[in-house]
């Protein structure tokens, strides 16, 4: 059976407002998923914390995926003279 490490991961999501362009917002109390983020510039609503939570993972996904072909391309890279 194979072993399975643990690997952190630092992603950074931005999140900026349609309307304004801002990425200054607040995140409601509790964080249930239905709960509106707003733009604290325009008040906006930029979408639920289910809808941010789904971006990030998304974005995740796709860095891990971006780092890991790097990484492969590194691998097949032949050795600096």
């Amino acid at each position: 059976m194979a072993k399975r490490t643990a690997m952190a991961l630092d992603i950074s999501v931005e999140v900026h407002c349609g309307t304004c362009g801002s990425a200054n917002y607040s995140l409601p109390a509790g964080m249930a998923d239905e709960a509106p983020i707003v733009c604290n510039d325009c008040s906006d609503r930029l979408g639920s914390v289910a809808e941010l939570k789904a971006e990030m993972i998304g974005q995740a996904q796709a860095h891990s995926a971006e780092a890991l072909r790097n990484q492969l391309d590194r691998i097949g890279d032949p050795p600096p003279a």
